[in-house]
């Protein structure tokens, strides 16, 4: 088991949004048996693990004031929050012509907005201290969205420019211990999906990201561990390959 508390500006408190079941329990589990201080953010109370490190907060993410408020009582509980996975998403099948506007909405009241009101209680105090992580759990259904799941895939692309946005809005150079990036875990079986992998194999692919060096990846969007260019054009695409750069 890692002692972080014994390194200096590293990631000590990690905060998992979407805790309750899924990928959100999973990767609270074992990041607490890697020896985190893990705050497992939900809607709904008791979250009922027996992993040590685990401390349970109530939250919905589409509130923004919520959120600020919890994530200040996390910090009062815990300390300040080294690292965010802003994992809380919905996913409501359903045909556009069937659903509600407040159906449709709801997606991106959490899977995008709440992605929003996660980050920003936390991210000043990281460039404060010039040591945070984030890593929003994305998804590329937007790049080929399947009948019943447009709001949801609407949603996840609009992710995309939220995440690498906030990102360029923060200084590499100034701050290179603050580092922001997209994950898309690939097909996980979950309450979303009857197939796929376990939801304990995302925790492979975030842990790199929280446990990267200062000055590490910024801005990406990564599938599993592999950098990818979502939207990117094939001209971009043929312009990044020929100048060298992303490779």
């Amino acid at each position: 088991m890692t002692d972080h508390a014994d390194t200096p500006h590293a990631v000590k408190i990690v905060a998992v949004t979407g805790a309750g079941r899924g990928i959100g329990r999973a990767l609270c589990e074992g990041l607490a048996r890697r020896g985190y201080t893990v705050a497992a953010l939900a809607r709904q109370l008791p979250l009922d693990w027996e992993a040590p490190g685990v401390h349970a907060f109530e939250v919905d993410v589409a509130d923004a004031a919520m959120c600020t408020e919890v994530f200040g009582a996390v910090a009062a509980r815990l300390g300040p929050v080294d690292a965010l996975v802003a994992n809380a998403a919905v996913y409501r099948k359903g045909w556009f012509l069937d659903q509600s506007p407040e159906d449709f909405g709801a997606h991106f009241l959490i899977n995008v907005l709440g992605v929003a009101n996660a980050i920003r209680p936390v991210l000043p105090g990281m460039l404060e201290r010039n040591c945070g992580r984030i890593v929003a759990i994305g998804s590329q259904a937007d790049m080929n969205p399947f009948p019943s799941s447009v709001a949801y895939a609407a949603s996840k692309g609009g992710l995309h420019p939220l995440v690498k946005g906030i990102a360029g809005e923060v200084d590499h150079t100034r701050y290179p211990n603050v580092l922001i990036n997209e994950l898309f875990p690939g097909v996980v079986k979950t309450r979303m999906s009857p197939a796929g992998t376990p939801p304990e194999r995302v925790l492979d692919y975030v842990l790199p990201l929280i446990e990267a060096p200062s000055g590490g990846p910024h801005g990406q969007a990564f599938k599993m561990d592999k950098v990818v260019y979502p939207g990117e054009s094939w001209k971009a695409a043929l312009k990044r390959v020929v100048l060298g750069r992303g490779r």
